[in-house]
């Protein structure tokens, strides 16, 4: 007699997902959230996770659409509403990415999420000085996710180097901004996952 084969609930199949991300398998991935949502339809993390996950192999509609499902269900995911930002910059809708970042501003002035949203900000804007300022102060507050450092180290380099173009003074190498969904992209949104599970225990 052989024994029936037992199904995998909500919980198992998320961390399951988060597993096979580690191990740089999207597709086994992805499958285990849609699962996920199935059987969970308004589960927020899985929506974050998904969009994070769509972004990485270039799906940035459908990961906007995902990012923003996850912080209509859970809005204190405050990664999602940082990373949904990102998603809008990366695809030149500032006023979006400015509303979407909004939320980030019951964190504080001294919080890294909302020293980066601002300094973004000030970015796209020309800003370069506040813009640098504003990353470097994130950077040094955000203690949990150094890939985010990173990437905002990146951006803060592309921005002095504008800075110095606009000054006049000889330009040097500086890296592109990272966008969310450049190589490290993945590790980044997990870990950012991970601090908004952490905060909910």
């Amino acid at each position: 007699m052989t024994e029936s084969r037992v199904a995998l609930d909500a919980d198992e199949l998320m961390h399951l997902a988060l597993h096979a991300t580690n191990q740089n398998q999207p597709e086994q991935a992805i499958t285990h959230l849609k699962r996920v949502l199935e059987l969970t339809p308004a589960n927020g993390k899985a929506f974050y996770l998904l969009g994070a996950l769509h972004a990485e192999i270039g799906l940035y509609e459908r990961a906007i659409d995902e990012m923003t499902r996850a912080v209509e269900l859970e809005p204190d995911l405050s990664t999602a509403h940082f990373q949904l930002g990102l998603l809008y910059i990366t695809s030149g809708l500032v006023d979006e990415a400015e509303q979407a970042w909004r939320p980030l501003d019951s964190l504080g002035e001294d919080d890294p999420l909302y020293l980066f949203k601002r300094g973004m900000l000030h970015l796209v804007r020309d800003e370069f000085e506040a813009c640098i300022a504003d990353l470097n102060r994130g950077i040094e507050a955000n203690t949990m996710n150094e890939d985010l450092n990173n990437d905002m180290r990146r951006v803060a380099g592309s921005a002095e180097e504008a800075l110095r173009a606009r000054q006049g003074a000889p330009a040097a190498e500086a890296p592109e901004p990272a966008s969310p969904a450049a190589g490290g992209g993945r590790h980044i949104l997990l870990s950012a996952y991970q601090r908004d599970d952490d905060n909910t225990h």
